[in-house]
């Protein structure tokens, strides 16, 4: 089914939100931004009144199971189009971008959900509107609370691409993968959490984007179970036999995250960093972090706070523009309020004070990254 959108899309929807923000019924406060690299990853902040008027619903409240919540009769002031039967697309009232759309479900389902055709169709109607008007569209998904999503209700959000300064990790990462088969699945060498990265080949449709994301995710779910396998003590290899995990004798972590004992591994051990990865486009593409992280954070971590939940062993992050699509696997969602979403977790934070900003330093910055997603392995 083709999807329609409203012929004056999207310069319609800049207008409506110009008028709702004159109102003083939509909040949108564009700040300078901080630049900054840490350890090697970039990173911009900027505080955003806008942000702090932002609800962000706990993890166990009633509306993300469906009872209550703004999408589900939402204000048609906020409406700015219908792809298709299922979706709605809506002006976010706590904007980071102008405009930012929030594209949901008609009716409930849960954020925690993978997208589904339907879901892509409706994407792409919209990605390939703004991209037609002239400008270059993202797409965002939270899944899950702890992926960073504010609420229960299943959306995507849509915007133009910020510019912070510098080239998103995905970015660079193609450019590093240089020759590699674009059927190749990549990461950055120097990225110390966990993420997955496709290129996008043109044409692109919905289902081409659906492939792609199903690829990525099932990468996901790999290193979730991985991960949970590894911190349990057990290493499911690839016969499916389980193994207990054991480093080597006086075995120290080198630098670059290799197990030694004097520079050797002890005789038939297994150790995490042992585990296969099909998922570098070539040798030239294997990391040798810099910076790697053992997952742990750092002592601002280890202090209870209300936020502190199970790690989750399903969240995700998917963030893609027209170029890329980068998946992102999520443990939890942040600490003491100081979180991050998809964008967050490609180094672009939209902040609700200078508290935060300071939290951020306080808890490692690259260190939080990794605390909230998953380490790298390899």
């Amino acid at each position: 089914m083709e999807i329609q959108l409203p012929p004056d899309f999207p310069q319609s929807a800049v207008d409506q939100f110009d008028k709702l923000r004159e109102k003083g019924l939509l909040f949108y406060f564009p700040s300078k931004g901080e630049v900054t690299n840490y350890q090697g990853f970039n990173f911009e902040f900027k505080i955003s009144t806008s942000i702090a008027k932002k609800p962000v619903l706990s993890a166990d409240a009633p509306e993300r199971r469906g009872k209550g919540g703004p999408f589900v009769d939402p204000d048609p002031e906020f409406v700015v189009a219908r792809p298709g039967p299922d979706h709605v697309v809506e002006l976010s009232m706590h904007a980071m971008m102008r405009p930012h759309y929030v594209l949901h479900t008609r009716l409930f389902a849960p954020q925690t959900d993978d997208l589904d055709a339907g879901d892509w169709a409706a994407t792409w109607a919209v990605m390939n509107a703004i991209d037609k008007s002239g400008s270059k569209p993202m797409m965002i998904y939270n899944c899950g609370y702890e992926g960073g999503a504010s609420q229960g209700h299943k959306h995507v959000q849509v915007f133009t691409e910020p510019e912070p300064g510098f080239p998103l990790f995905p970015e660079t990462a193609l450019s590093l993968a240089g020759t590699a088969p674009s059927t190749s699945i990549i990461r950055h060498p120097d990225v110390p959490f966990e993420h997955f990265i496709l290129p996008l080949i043109e044409p692109i449709t919905p289902a081409y984007l659906l492939s792609i994301y199903q690829r990525l995710l099932a990468q996901v779910r790999r290193a979730h179970s991985e991960f949970t396998a590894a911190a349990n003590g057990v290493l499911e290899v690839s016969n499916g036999n389980k193994q207990p995990i054991v480093n080597g004798a006086n075995g120290t972590n080198g630098t670059n995250g290799k197990n030694e004992s004097n520079g050797a591994h002890a005789a038939n051990s297994i150790t995490v960093n042992d585990i296969p990865s099909p998922l570098t486009a070539s040798s030239a593409m294997r990391p040798s972090l810099s910076h790697r992280s053992t997952g742990n954070g750092t002592d601002g971590h280890l202090k209870p706070s209300s936020d502190d939940l199970t790690p989750s062993t399903f969240a995700n992050n998917v963030i893609m523009t027209k170029r890329w699509m980068c998946l992102v696997p999520r443990r939890r969602g942040g600490k003491d309020g100081t979180g991050a979403g998809s964008l967050g977790m490609m180094g672009l934070l939209w902040l609700k004070s200078q508290r935060e900003r300071e939290h951020w330093s306080e808890l490692g910055m690259t260190e939080h990254l990794v605390w909230m997603g998953l380490p790298r392995t390899d």
